[in-house]
C-alpha cells in the first residue's frame, strides 16, 4: 500500500473517531437538557454524526481495499 494511500486511511480513521467521541460528548449534554425539541434536534445531530463516521469508515475500506487489488 502507498504512503499517500495509507495516510489518506489514518486520516479518515481519525476523522471517523473524532466523529464518534463528538457524538458521545453531545449525548450526554442532550441528557441533561430538559428541552425536548433541542433534545431531539441534538439527537438528530448524534445520528448523522454517527452515519458520517460510518461513511468514512466503509470509504477507507473501499480504498484500501482497491489499494490491495493493485499489489
Amino acid at each position: 500500500m502507498s504512503r499517500t494511500i495509507r495516510h489518506i486511511c489514518k486520516t479518515l480513521d481519525q476523522v471517523a473517531s473524532n466523529n464518534e467521541a463528538a457524538a458521545v460528548a453531545v449525548m450526554r449534554a442532550a441528557e441533561r437538557i430538559g428541552d425536548e425539541v433541542l433534545r431531539q434536534q441534538l439527537f438528530n445531530v448524534i445520528h448523522r454524526m454517527n452515519l458520517d463516521a460510518a461513511q468514512l469508515r466503509s470509504a477507507r475500506e473501499d480504498m484500501a481495499g482497491q489499494e490491495l487489488k493493485r499489489a
